[in-house]
């Protein structure tokens, strides 16, 4: 199925078991590739040398540290791939953890491992800023 045939699937659709195998492909596909972008970071990381020269060397480091957090960001996502496949075998997918109402095609097409509507997704967001702040 393509992004446009799920798009215009009637509301009355909504998760049904054809979204449902979409998501659940898109999902793994994007699990695979994260796995091997910090397969990728992991070999060149090891394959960057460490040259004499001072901002050679500054240069390296740089890169390290910059393949060092997507390495990072990209671990942190896998668990959140995984949480959201088990959405998909629990047939909650697609419904906001917070209200049970969609989260919609679109939102989930952008963010496919979210739990939360727009509303709820700003109600966190506040919440989280506020707590920072005290």
């Amino acid at each position: 199925m393509t992004k446009e045939k799920l798009l215009a699937m009637p509301a009355d659709d909504y998760m049904n078991a054809e979204q449902l195998a979409f998501f659940a492909d898109l999902l793994k596909q994007m699990k695979v590739e994260t796995q091997e972008r910090i397969e990728q970071s992991r070999v060149t990381i090891e394959s960057l040398d460490s040259p004499a020269d001072p901002a050679d060397a500054a240069s390296v480091e740089e890169e390290r540290h910059w393949l060092v957090n997507a390495i990072e960001r990209d671990q942190r996502l896998l668990p959140q791939l995984e949480m959201a496949l088990g959405r998909i075998a629990d047939d909650s997918f697609g419904w906001c953890d917070d209200s049970g109402e969609p989260i919609g095609l679109k939102r989930l097409l952008i963010s496919p491992t979210t739990k939360y509507c727009i509303e709820a997704q700003e109600r966190h967001e506040q919440l989280d800023k506020h707590l920072r702040q005290i």
